[in-house]
């Protein structure tokens, strides 16, 4: 299974497995990888997995 690997200035802070079909990332406590950082807007992007491909995508986030 395919994990995302989320890590800061090189040290690894968390993996977390691609186990649904759409994961969404933010700060806000709804998303499904909730991000405790002021350079994450509150819905940042989502990751959407079909067959053995995923794809991050922006959602429209100020922070970029």
């Amino acid at each position: 299974m395919a994990k995302l690997i989320l890590s800061m200035d090189g040290l690894v802070l968390k993996e977390i497995p691609l186990n649904k079909e759409r994961l969404t990332i933010g700060r806000k406590p709804h998303n499904d990888i909730q991000i405790d950082n002021l350079a994450i807007s509150g819905d940042h992007a989502v990751v959407v997995t079909i067959l053995a491909d995923s794809f991050l995508e922006d959602l429209n986030s100020t922070n970029g």
